[in-house]
């Protein structure tokens, strides 16, 4: 179940890229307000490691990877947050997915925080697999110094597995060091 709000969602998600001005409301109607309820994890917990890189100096860019240390029950898609915790120093310039990722998405770039999900339709990520690359990061030197990196599961979404249970997610967070 969680699998198909998954698609519609990222289906929703590109329909509204698409739009180009929102459209006038038809009646005076107020709209009802969202609520969002957090999804608990079901399935066992999983490790996500951020790359950590060095930027010899501003201008420069470098690749980062996220990577999910291991898929017990596979992968059905993901939806997370990546920011960094000085977007002065860095920023993301781009975001590329693996080939097993279809449906996906990342918000406007460039950016010191950027929203990114994927779904693998074929099951190409199989049960028990290891060192699953999510997305790799194109990340620019600002100023010089350094920022952390961090990946933030939806709360929602999340990473779920095969049969669209969330995994019980924990981060080792990366670092973007500028100049010396």
């Amino acid at each position: 179940m969680r699998y198909i709000a998954l698609i519609a969602g990222l289906a929703l998600i590109v329909f509204a890229a698409g739009c180009t001005a929102p459209s006038a409301p038809q009646t005076a109607m107020p709209t009802p307000a969202a609520t969002v309820t957090a999804v608990q994890a079901t399935a066992p917990a999983v490790s996500i490691a951020v790359g950590s890189a060095r930027l010899a100096s501003v201008g420069g860019t470098e690749t980062v990877p996220i990577v999910l240390a291991s898929a017990p029950d596979g992968i059905s898609g993901y939806n997370i947050t990546v920011a960094l915790g000085d977007p002065s120093i860095a920023e993301i310039t781009a975001v590329a997915f693996p080939d097993w990722a279809v449906m996906k998405s990342s918000s406007a770039l460039p950016a010191g925080r950027v929203a990114i999900q994927a779904v693998d339709i074929s099951q190409q990520v199989p049960a028990g697999a290891t060192n699953v690359t999510l997305a790799n990061l194109t990340v620019k030197g600002l100023t010089a110094g350094t920022t952390t990196i961090t990946v933030t599961p939806d709360r929602v979404l999340g990473v779920q597995n095969r049969g669209g249970d969330l995994y019980a997610v924990r981060v080792t967070p990366g670092a973007i060091t500028v100049g010396s």
